[in-house]
């Protein structure tokens, strides 16, 4: 906002400004509060008695423009003085965000079906083996599903700090990643004594700083042993001691069901997230730069267990891990931008939907929590912890919980109608107001499995904290209105 002063107004707050100034100073030949504003201007500059003028002046104004121009801002305005002669003032405050939607209830995502496997079921029966086996020492070269103990020393290409642990011991397994990705396999074939095991990573593993490293093992192979599973027959199983599982049949029956259940549960998370991420591609996001900042915070505060609340906390704490504050800051910026963009699709959906959480649905969540916490019998128990979740902040953070649970349900549910998906996929676009340059992104999820759920928490409370808080950053120059 642009903010012309009127000449009058500008006077006025000059006069007060003189008096202010006059009782705040020892001006000799006058009492305090009686230097008139010519000796006032003689002494300091009519330049500080504008600055000082400016203190009240700036923020009556900017609060008229608000109301006057029914800016509704999330965050404290910057201010630069455009001129003087007259008084102009500008103003970048973030404004609420703005969320479209476009044509959600044509949204369509085909389900994918649940398929457990033969594999998938002998792969589980043989975890459960492997926690009865028995480990026999041999000797004789590593072999695959044998156990090991050594002592290893690793260094990495570019990395000063040296890694070295004693008495290790582990399974060596295909597909298995201990330490390093590729040092397993190099183990296979090794006997006991001392060994150098060098390689490069390859370019394309999850960690840039890692990728294409070269990497140096030491290794003193100590000890190798050969795992001897037990048996699979009804006398096995019914050492488990499993409740209405007494024979392999049985056993075979349970873990099948088990695999369904949680597949179910793994294919329905990947399934709100596909949605809820086309959701917010179709979308139109207009928003202000300080939410992301403020969900980066967040982040921060909960990696470092709230040690960021001072500064020596936080300092500490990225001593500790080896950090800068820009270099963590940078490296949560883009899922803290993901959260943000959840948050905001989703609570404009609850919105559209009206979509609501009553007393009884929180007191039912409270019910279910306290059940899974509780102790059965103990009346004393199940009240204390009652007491940690039915308080005002508490029932507000469990309502935010089940309002994003609610809206992920609603749109999964769309999304799953039978119909052709609407014919534009083209992503929509999604904006920050910012100044000046590129800002990068930031955060994490919103809904309830998968990343969707402590997330889905935070997205929510971010969502609304658009409606409650103030907001940092700025508009760009181009958008910028006249008041």
């Amino acid at each position: 906002m642009q903010i012309e002063v009127d000449p009058d107004l500008v006077e006025k707050h000059m006069e007060k400004a003189v008096n202010r100034i006059s009782k705040q100073v020892k001006i000799p030949g006058f009492r305090p509060g009686k230097a008139n504003r010519k000796v006032i201007e003689q002494r300091f500059g009519s330049a500080a008695i504008l600055q000082e003028a400016l203190e009240e002046l700036v923020p009556e104004v900017y609060n008229e423009a608000l109301e006057t121009e029914q800016i509704d801002a999330i965050d404290q305005p910057e201010f630069d003085l455009e001129s003087t002669e007259p008084l102009v003032v500008k103003a970048i405050v973030p404004v609420r965000p703005e969320v479209d939607l476009g044509e959600y209830q044509a949204l369509r995502v085909p389900r994918e079906e649940v398929t457990v496997t033969q594999e998938h079921i002998d792969e589980a029966i043989e975890a459960i083996r492997r926690q009865f086996a028995v480990l026999e020492p041999v000797e004789r070269a590593v072999e695959w599903n044998d156990h090991i103990r050594a002592d290893v020393k690793v260094e990495v290409q570019d990395h000063a700090d040296v890694h070295e642990e004693e008495d290790a011991e582990f399974p060596v397994r295909e597909g298995q990643v201990v330490s390093l990705p590729g040092f397993v396999e190099r183990l296979v074939g090794l006997e006991v004594g001392e060994h150098t095991i060098e390689f490069d990573l390859d370019t394309e593993i999850p960690s840039e700083e890692l990728a294409g490293k070269h990497v140096v093992y030491t290794v003193n192979l100590k000890e190798v042993k050969r795992e001897i599973l037990p048996d699979l027959d009804d006398e096995f199983v019914a050492s488990l001691d499993e409740e209405g599982v007494e024979t392999v049949d049985q056993l075979i029956e349970r873990v099948t069901s088990d695999l369904k259940t949680q597949f179910e549960r793994q294919t329905e998370e990947t399934y709100h997230n596909e949605v809820i991420d086309l959701l917010i591609a179709r979308a139109e996001i207009d928003y202000p730069e300080v939410l992301v900042n403020r969900e980066v915070d967040r982040e921060i505060d909960r990696q470092s267990n709230h040690a960021s609340h001072t500064p020596e906390g936080l300092q500490n704490w990225l001593n500790a891990i080896g950090r800068s504050e820009d270099e963590v800051r940078d490296e949560l910026r883009e899922s803290a931008d993901l959260t943000v963009r959840r948050a905001l699709v989703l609570g404009e959906l609850i919105d559209a939907e009206s979509i609501e959480v009553t007393a009884e649905d929180i007191d039912a969540e409270i019910d279910s929590l306290v059940g899974q916490m509780g102790v059965p019998g103990q009346g004393a128990n199940l009240d204390a912890i009652r007491n940690l979740f039915d308080t005002p902040d508490g029932r507000t953070s469990i309502q935010n919980q089940l309002l994003t649970r609610k809206a992920v349900e609603r749109i999964a549910e769309i999304a799953a109608q039978e119909g052709d998906e609407e014919a534009s996929d083209a992503p929509r676009a999604s904006r920050r107001r910012r100044r000046g340059a590129t800002a990068d992104a930031a955060a994490d999820a919103a809904s309830e499995g998968d990343e969707l759920t402590e997330e889905g928490t935070a997205a929510a409370e971010a969502a609304s904290e658009a409606d409650t808080q103030p907001a940092t950053e700025e508009p760009a120059a181009e958008e910028q209105t006249d008041a």
